[in-house]
């Protein structure tokens, strides 16, 4: 299995480095059975599916202009659109895979959009999800910090969910009876990232706040990659990344099958 931590400190600021290069080996680790074509949900600049899915048969969708034309410049993708999840521009059964990246904990309406997903996915196809799960707010840095203050460190959950558009922070067995009830069925579910890592991952978010500023300006985050600072983190992110996966964790990787009718 390729190493996803170093290409990700290369890319992407700490804080995104950290939780998707674990979510990329979670993904490459499928790749070889993913039929395709393949539907990715949230597709972004396509700088995940360049790391993890390279070579697949994929076709993007994202309702963020600016981000599919960088990942129509990136190349990675057979097919790119503007569309929103809630209603896919295709017609019922033509993709044999759908994956989505972290992208369904800020949907909504969730239901419709996961009836969607199941339309478009042929019947015993295959629907390979990560999502953010309930303990997220709960479990970050500020929260526990402002707790042992004695202050209601709930508010900081709160707040760090709505800036970070996080409208559905589900626990796996509230994720589990949605995915249900579009038409899926759960095969496996995955906990990953620990309590302990959500606390660094929260703290690098404020350590690499400056990359926002160089990414807006620049249309990067790193403006010297092989010079980044990130390399420096390493030691740390690699025995986080290296971690085995605990039993339940703020974020969760669903592996689904699209029900016969």
């Amino acid at each position: 299995m390729p190493d996803y931590l170093r290409p990700h400190l290369l890319t992407l600021p700490i804080h995104r480095a950290m939780i998707r290069s674990i979510e990329a080996r979670l993904f490459a680790e499928l790749a070889p059975d993913l039929p395709e074509p393949i539907i990715d949900i949230g597709s972004g600049d396509g700088t995940f599916v360049q790391i993890a899915l390279p070579g697949k048969q994929i076709v993007g969708i994202d309702p963020r202009v600016s981000d599919t034309h960088e990942a129509a410049r990136r190349g990675v993708y057979t097919g790119l659109c503007v569309a929103d999840g809630a209603a896919l521009p295709f017609p019922d059964g033509s993709f044999a895979t759908a994956i989505s990246n972290c992208v369904l904990e800020h949907v909504k309406p969730l239901d419709q959009a996961l009836r969607e997903v199941a339309r478009v996915v042929r019947p015993g196809g295959l629907f390979v999800a990560s999502v953010v799960g309930d303990q997220f707010p709960r479990e970050l840095l500020g929260t526990w910090f402002l707790n042992r203050l004695g202050l209601d460190g709930s508010r900081y959950g709160q707040w760090f969910n709505r800036i970070s558009y996080h409208y559905n922070t589900l626990s796996r067995a509230e994720w589990a009876e949605r995915f249900e009830r579009a038409g899926f069925v759960v095969e496996v579910c995955r906990p990953y990232l620990s309590d302990t890592a959500l606390k660094l991952f929260d703290f690098s978010h404020y350590y690499g706040a400056p990359s926002l500023l160089t990414r807006r300006l620049t249309g990067r985050w790193l403006l010297a990659p092989p010079f980044t600072p990130n390399l420096l983190w390493e030691p740390i992110l690699r025995r986080i990344y290296e971690a085995p996966a605990p039993d339940d964790a703020p974020y969760y990787f669903f592996i689904l099958r699209r029900r016969y009718d």
